[in-house]
């Protein structure tokens, strides 16, 4: 019979195919198991091709060498590539889990900026309104809390928690503002405090920030020519005799 007339032994396609396909998982590094499944198919393939050839020579052409081939190729290839792709992951998955971190902590970091540029604003509108009116601290955090460029914010770190709440104590990512108050020096200080929880390396940090409402000076007294004391000035001890 002319060899033209011969037909490619049963298999011997599947082989080249399926060795093929094992390379090409095999490079994708994800696809590993389905690499060594479909090398082995190959080499199974090109086994059953190669035997039906040599018994029906008169009906076969010779089996190349491809699908055996690639196949071994396929099963060699996972066992070269996953130590590499273990490696690189040590290195890659780290940084990008710190890129992600620095990104939601610069999110977060916005977020508590517009929130005290938007108190700011609010406090200077209340000036202009009542000059030398004392704001209340209530009446600002309900101005930030209404205000819609806030209210648009979301939380870069707990997408279900929300980016803007009143308080102390909130989710990571949250910017929380709560009033206080502090004395120093004879001078009571009112600020609004602006705090957010970030997470980078495993590790929380919290941004700060903070808006001085007024101030208001101690009296303790007046002197003889009518200066107001805001300090009493620290006794002295007498020397010893």
């Amino acid at each position: 019979m002319s060899e033209t007339h011969l037909t490619p032994a049963p298999g011997a396609k599947a082989a080249k195919a399926c060795g093929i396909l094992a390379i090409i998982f095999a490079l994708t590094c994800v696809g590993v198991p389905i690499a060594i499944i479909l090398g082995i198919v190959a080499l199974v393939q090109h086994g059953k091709a190669k035997r039906l050839a040599k018994a029906q020579p008169e009906s076969y052409l010779p089996v190349p060498a491809t699908g055996m081939v690639t196949g071994i190729i396929g099963l060699v290839l996972p066992v070269v590539l996953l130590p590499m792709a273990g490696v690189i992951g040590a290195i890659a998955i780290p940084a990008f889990l710190y890129q992600r971190d620095r990104a939601r902590e610069s999110a977060v970091q916005a977020n508590l900026n517009l929130a005290r540029m938007q108190a700011d604003a609010a406090l200077q509108t209340i000036h202009a309104k009542a000059p030398g009116q004392i704001p209340s601290p209530d009446a600002l955090l309900q101005t930030l809390s209404k205000d819609l460029l806030i209210q648009a914010l979301k939380n870069p770190i707990t997408p279900s928690a929300p980016a803007f709440q009143r308080g102390t104590a909130g989710a990571p990512g949250t910017v929380m503002v709560y009033a206080d108050r502090e004395q120093a020096g004879g001078i009571t200080t009112w600020t609004l405090q602006f705090r957010a929880v970030v997470r980078r390396g495993g590790q929380e940090k919290t941004l700060k920030d903070e808006l001085i409402t007024h101030t208001q000076e101690q009296v303790h007294g007046r002197t003889e020519d009518g200066w107001d004391v805001v300090q009493a000035p620290p006794e002295t001890p007498e020397p010893p005799r």
